[in-house]
């Protein structure tokens, strides 16, 4: 009954997963800067949401912008992180938009205003800045700017950030006061790397941690589910069915939905789990990701289990692109194959054009160099472990045949 534990295991993990953040507000990373033509846009300024921003230059104006109606009370605020050389660090706020009594002055040279705009110039408040802890990121801050807009007037108005004697620094810009579940998936993972100097190279993740995942991932992505439900669900070896591959679609063969389902939900959460858990929970990212995202897939294909004769990995490769890219590289990948089996009847050429792809798309986006790593290592395990079967030439599907006139 041993894989009982492990199917309890890996449902906890995949409730980590999926779990929203607990947190008040919606956190958010910018990502890319957000100069005044390319303003960050608010969707629903009553909804709590936290940008953790940065002033990387001496020129550096970031832009936040939102639609409000008349009569609206508007809450914002700036906290500055509590990372070494940031005390003094108090850069200045201004709100634009219709109905603002001011028309700017030196805010003019940098942020373009319409005739109906006018500016309120909020300067960071003197003397010591009182803290601010944030108990579930464990983080401190100091806070700066702590303002209530009532909107003079219904349009778009813009939330101005900048230093006026060019500081570099980090800083979070925080709106709305409603709570509400939401915010980047990755936060955590995103966190660490964030709570940096700016200019300071970002901390590699422990050893230790890098080789405790690792493990981990390669010990549950061993675990041969789908036999274990074979024999449980249908009293037989799944390995004396199809091709002998200990996966899914044999357990599928051998005791229909009943095991075929379990076995492909499983199989795909224990390349998920670890790797989500990881990276979102354990830190872990950049290229101390690249051995943990391998491991499950790894495991999977030569599990101790079956004395190092594992499956073919793919239902694991699924889970371990979810686990790194939540849906996008599944949903790539998912496609191919799926555009692949329409076409062809060889699975095995359909599985590496899934991950071909994958790859393609990996590049087309401009992904970093370890999930290209991931992706290569990937590839390599794909293509041994279908070696054999990629011996036979890809053959067209019936209803191609015909509308070739074959």
């Amino acid at each position: 009954m041993r894989y009982w534990i492990w199917i309890a295991i890996l449902a906890l993990g995949l409730s980590l997963i999926v779990r929203k953040p607990v947190w008040a507000h919606q956190p958010f990373f910018e990502e890319t800067d957000i100069p005044p033509d390319r303003p960050w846009r608010i969707s629903d300024p009553s909804v709590s949401t936290a940008v953790y921003a940065t002033l990387e230059s001496p020129q550096d104006v970031d832009v936040f912008a939102f639609d409000g109606r008349a009569g609206q009370g508007v809450y914002f605020s700036i906290l500055i992180p509590q990372i070494p050389g940031q005390e003094d660090f108090a850069p200045t706020v201004a709100l634009v938009g219709p109905g603002l009594p001011e028309r700017g002055g030196s805010l003019l040279k940098v942020v373009p205003l319409t005739e109906q705009d006018g500016v309120e110039v909020i300067p960071p408040p003197e003397g010591p800045p009182s803290t601010f802890y944030e108990p579930f990121t464990r983080t401190s801050y100091w806070r700066r700017q702590t303002q209530t807009v009532v909107l003079p007037a219904s349009g778009t108005y813009r939330i101005v950030v900048w230093h006026p004697q060019g500081q570099v620094g980090r800083y979070v810009f925080t709106i709305g006061r409603g709570e509400r579940p939401g915010g980047d998936p990755a936060f955590m993972a995103k966190l660490r790397r964030y709570w940096t100097p700016v200019g300071a190279p970002p901390p590699r993740p422990p050893f230790r941690a890098v080789l405790f995942w690792t493990v981990v991932g390669f010990f549950s992505g061993s675990l041969p589910f789908s036999l274990w439900l074979g024999r449980l669900v249908a009293r037989a070896d799944v390995r004396r069915y199809g091709d002998g591959n200990p996966g899914a679609a044999n357990a599928w063969r051998a005791g229909g939905w009943r095991a075929g389902v379990p076995a492909l939900l499983l199989d795909y959460l224990k390349g998920a789990t670890p790797v989500a858990l990881a990276r979102f929970g354990g830190g872990i990212d950049g290229w101390g990701l690249v051995p943990v995202a391998l491991a499950p897939v790894l495991g999977h294909a030569f599990s101790p289990f079956l004395r190092f004769r594992g499956g073919k990995a793919i239902a694991a490769t699924f889970g371990v692109w979810s686990g790194l890219t939540l849906w996008a590289a599944p949903t790539v990948m998912g496609l191919a194959l799926t555009l692949a089996i329409a076409f062809n009847r060889t699975d095995a050429w359909s599985a590496v054009f899934g991950v071909v792809v994958l790859g393609a798309y990996l590049l087309l986006v401009g992904a970093t160099g370890p999930l290209l790593a991931v992706w290569a290592g990937n590839l390599a395990l794909v293509l041994w472990k279908h070696r054999r079967d990629l011996r036979t030439p890809p053959r067209a599907r019936p209803w191609l045949q015909r509308l070739m006139g074959r």
